[in-house]
């Protein structure tokens, strides 16, 4: 298995000497001439210009993935899975709060009130993306 080039390296390869004319000069209207460049990009971020379809990008990531490096996957709209998982521990500590207060009424009309209450705050349809999705817009605002 070949190693990495360095990333002193990265700034001297032109990406003509990795890519198709076509393909390159799609790259260099975009302001990336060199595999540096090209690497300061993710997978999303290309695959958003003009003319970066499907066929382009998985030229883009052989070429990548014979020099032993692929592009960052991460869609900048969906959560990361530590945003996904901190609304699990959410959703769960909002679970076990209302476990405790049900353990703990009086009554049985009383517990069930709690939990009403507290399912009527939590939205228990989406999946824990869609969850995550919503609460990390909520942060924003």
């Amino acid at each position: 298995m070949s190693e990495a080039p360095a990333a002193k390296d990265l700034a001297t390869i032109p990406l003509g000497t990795m890519f198709s004319p076509r393909v390159a000069n799609m790259l260099g209207r975009q302001g990336i001439r060199t595999l540096a460049d090209l690497m300061t990009y993710t997978y999303y971020d290309l695959s958003c210009l003009p003319a970066f379809g499907g066929g382009t990008m998985a030229t883009i990531d052989a070429a990548l993935a014979e020099r032993g490096l692929r592009l960052d996957r991460h869609d900048p709209h969906q959560p990361t899975l530590l945003e996904e998982f901190a609304t699990v521990l959410e959703q769960r500590d909002q679970l076990l709060a209302l476990i405790e207060r049900i353990t703990d009424s009086v009554s049985t009309v009383e517990g069930l009130r709690d939990i009403d209450t507290t399912l009527g705050g939590m939205d228990t349809k989406p999946t824990v993306r869609q969850a995550a999705i919503t609460h990390r817009r909520d942060d924003r605002s």
